[in-house]
C-alpha cells in the first residue's frame, strides 16, 4: 500500500501509528524522526519504524506519504522545513487537534505538486512517549479528515485507507466545524480539569483534603496530567472556538452556584437533566462499540 512512510514525532501517537502500519504489514519503509535525543532509536529497537533519521528533510525525502505528529505548535515550522525536499505527488498529512489554522500552513508553505490532509484521531492518553505507544490505539475509534476543495480525492483516499488499516473509522468534516466541535468535548474538558485542580490543590486545606480524594477527583482532574505546551498550542489555534465554550460553561457554573446559594427548588431538576443527558450519551456509545 505504502513505499515510503515517513513519521514526524515519535510519541505516543506517532508511534501508535507507525506500530499500526507494521502490525497491518502495508508500508515497505518506515522511517521516523523525534527532536527528542534517543528517541528515534529507541523506536526503532521496539519496532516502531525501520529507520531512525537524524533530520526532517532526510526522513521525507522520497516518500509517498509524510506524517507529522508533532504539536500543533511546531506544524507550521514543519511544513516549511519538508517543503523544499518533498517528492511530486507525496501526501501529507497530520494529527494535530485544531484544523483550520493548520491547514491555513498547508496552503501557504506546501508545494502544488503535493497534497495534504488534515487528520485529527480521537483517540489518546494522557501519558505520552514512544514507550506508551499502542498499535490498537485507534481501534474502533472516530479519526477526523478535513480535505478541503483544494485537496486531490486520490490523496482523500490514500490517508483513508490509511485510518482504516489503523482501525479507525474515518469521518469526514470541515475545518472549522471540527474545531467548534472538538473545542466542546476535547478543550474545554482539559481546561476544566486544569481549573478545578488548580482551584483545589493550591487550598491552603490541599494537605488534609488529598488525604480524602478519590475516583471522582481523580476522574475529573486526569486531563489535568497532560502536556502543558500541547495544550498551550492547542489553546492559541483554537482561541475563538475554545473562548465561546468556556463562556457558556462559567455561565452554567454561575448559574449552578447561584442556585446553590439560593437553596433553589431548580436545582435537583438540573442534576436530573445533566443525568439524563449523560445516560444517554454514554448508551449511544454502547451501542457503536
Amino acid at each position: 500500500m505504502f513505499n515510503h512512510v515517513a513519521i514526524i514525532g515519535l510519541g505516543l501517537i506517532g508511534g501508535s501509528i507507525g506500530l499500526g502500519l507494521k502490525k497491518a504489514g502495508v508500508a515497505q519503509k518506515v522511517v521516523g524522526y523525534d527532536s527528542g535525543p534517543g528517541v528515534g532509536e529507541r523506536a526503532r529497537k521496539i519496532g516502531v519504524i525501520d529507520q531512525a533519521c537524524t533530520n526532517v528533510p532526510d526522513a521525507v525525502r522520497g516518500a509517498d506519504l509524510v506524517i507529522l505528529a508533532t504539536p500543533v505548535g511546531v506544524v507550521r515550522t514543519l511544513l516549511q522545513i519538508i517543503a523544499p525536499s518533498l517528492t511530486p505527488g507525496t501526501v501529507v498529512t497530520d494529527v494535530s487537534s485544531t484544523k483550520s489554522q493548520v491547514i491555513t500552513w498547508a496552503e501557504e508553505f506546501l508545494p502544488t505538486h503535493v497534497s495534504f490532509v488534515g487528520g485529527h484521531p480521537m483517540a489518546g492518553k494522557e501519558v505520552s512517549g514512544i514507550e506508551v505507544a499502542d498499535a490498537d490505539l485507534f481501534q474502533k475509534c472516530i479519526y477526523c479528515l478535513t480535505p478541503t476543495a483544494r485537496t486531490p480525492a486520490s490523496a482523500v483516499r490514500k490517508v483513508a485507507i490509511l485510518v482504516e488499516l489503523l482501525g479507525a473509522h474515518p469521518r469526514f468534516i470541515e475545518p472549522s466545524e471540527h474545531d467548534g466541535l472538538v473545542a466542546a468535548v476535547s478543550h474545554l474538558p482539559f481546561l476544566a480539569s486544569t481549573a478545578l485542580m488548580s482551584t483545589v490543590a493550591e487550598d491552603p486545606t490541599w494537605a488534609d483534603s488529598s488525604l480524602l480524594a478519590s475516583s471522582g477527583f481523580r476522574d475529573a482532574t486526569r486531563l489535568a496530567a497532560g502536556s502543558p505546551e500541547m495544550y498551550r498550542d492547542i489553546c492559541f489555534t483554537n482561541s475563538a472556538a475554545i473562548v465561546r465554550w468556556m463562556d457558556a460553561y462559567v455561565a452554567n457554573l454561575s448559574m449552578l452556584r447561584d442556585q446553590i446559594a439560593m437553596h433553589s427548588s431548580k436545582l435537583n431538576e438540573e442534576f436530573a437533566r445533566s443525568r439524563q443527558l449523560r445516560l444517554q450519551w454514554q448508551d449511544l456509545n454502547e451501542e457503536t462499540e
